[in-house]
């Protein structure tokens, strides 16, 4: 058995393993690079290269960091992703009119969550996906079988997101001891960022919300823990959750998917429902004005939206209004390889009416906290070894140190009781 990482052992994002036994190959994520990315990025006739032969091609999650190269994948190849996820990326395409990235989603082959996949039906790997909280709608670690060995592959996760409790049960009775984990490791570099639950957010725009009528809130559109702690705390203050129509879009197949979760388990779960939302079809109509004047609102941006966001804080002028910042703080870094001149310019509009991100307890990491990483290997308790990416450069020192006493693979080529790891 062979395990490659094409990319991801040394950067954040860009993500790309691939795992080969004999005639089978599979590849996990195809990930484009993040903003600021020092590495070239990989063109289509390098993917095409690349996952020539596979037998398939699994998703971890829908962000671009881990689907990005998709689009390159010939379409004689399997694509597997989570069925919600699915939906949701294919509802971005055709906002977008990406009509051709469209017709190629549509081949895609789904996740049913531990239901075990035979990759090319060859009988040599199989891939198994369960669940995990992440900032991105219907994110999935797969447990990957071969040659007598199992591995991990974490994709991204946490702890303190709504769904994170399931991770310690799902690890111990589904996942068990494995050789090998190939682990996300972001926040090894990010020691000093404050980890808060997602709970912990919905109370803190709960307050801000009850202090301040107009609010707006920049963030994922497809973050859905975010999104409904933001609902949440507008039901607690009466406050109308304000959305685009793209986003009541989105907002419908959480709905669905919700609601057929609490039919199949028998559970009456309304965290995910987003059907009392305010669509804004026209911020010009009276009686829109004066219901959102009366009422309040929280409102989700997006950068785009900069005319319209300068317009409506002309229109609801008598009080001040703020923006909830709910995103990575480099994007707002002025001057950076990944700063975002429209998310900086979008800023502009409330200074000294911002409620910043981690600072003020309205933003918090899609990643899994260094206590969550020791945890899971310690539940897992790895045969063989870690693998760990999804990480920066400079993290070696603070690998050693979460993920002692285990074997951590970061050399170029490791060979280990018949399993060869190339890190690239």
């Amino acid at each position: 058995m062979e395990i490659r990482i094409h990319r991801g052992a040394n950067q954040i994002g860009g993500c790309i393993t691939e795992i080969k036994s004999g005639n089978c190959r599979v590849f996990i994520d195809l990930g484009s690079n993040l903003p600021g990315s020092e590495g070239q990025e990989f063109s289509e006739e390098e993917i095409i290269n690349m996952t020539s032969g596979a037998d398939a091609i699994f998703y971890t999650h829908i962000h671009g960091d881990h689907i990005g190269l998709r689009k390159y994948v010939p379409s004689s190849i399997l694509q597997y992703i989570g069925s919600g996820a699915k939906k949701v990326l294919a509802c971005q395409l055709e906002a977008l009119k990406k009509f051709d990235e469209l017709e190629k989603l549509e081949s895609f082959k789904t996740y049913e969550v531990g239901k075990k996949i035979d990759a090319g039906g060859k009988g040599r790997i199989s891939v198994t996906p369960y669940t995990v909280s992440h900032s991105a709608f219907d994110s999935y670690m797969l447990k990957i079988e071969c040659e007598g060995k199992v591995i991990l592959h974490t994709g991204d996760f946490r702890k303190h997101g709504y769904l994170g409790k399931g991770l310690s049960p799902t690890l111990e009775k589904h996942v068990g001891q494995v050789d090998i984990i190939i682990t996300e490791a972001t926040m090894l570099g990010r020691k000093s960022e404050k980890v808060i639950s997602e709970n912990d957010i919905q109370e803190n725009v709960s307050h801000y919300l009850h202090n301040h009528k107009y609010v707006f809130a920049l963030c994922s559109s497809t973050d859905i823990d975010r999104l409904a702690g933001f609902k949440e705390a507008c039901r607690k203050n009466g406050r109308n959750l304000v959305v685009s129509r793209y986003q009541e879009d989105v907002f419908k197949i959480f709905t669905e998917y919700a609601k057929d979760y609490n039919r199949k388990f028998n559970k009456n779960n309304e965290l995910y429902y987003f059907e009392k939302c305010f669509v804004l079809y026209n911020i010009y109509a009276r009686s829109v004005i004066g219901k959102l004047g009366r009422e309040g609102f929280l409102m989700l941006i997006t950068p785009s939206m900069f005319n319209l966001v300068k317009h409506m804080k002309l229109i609801f002028s008598k009080q001040p209004s703020y923006l909830i910042y709910s995103m990575w703080h480099g994007y707002a870094e002025e001057g950076k390889s990944y700063s975002n001149t429209k998310i900086i310019e979008l800023r502009k509009l409330f200074e000294g009416n911002i409620l910043d991100g981690v600072k003020d307890g309205v933003h918090t990491s899609g990643h899994a906290d260094v206590e969550t990483l020791a945890e899971v290997c310690r539940i897992i308790n790895p045969r063989l070894g870690i693998i760990p990416i999804h990480k920066d450069n400079n993290d070696d020192i603070e690998l050693h140190k979460v993920f002692a006493p285990y074997k951590i693979f970061t050399e170029a080529i490791n060979v280990l009781d018949g399993v060869t790891v190339y890190i690239s």
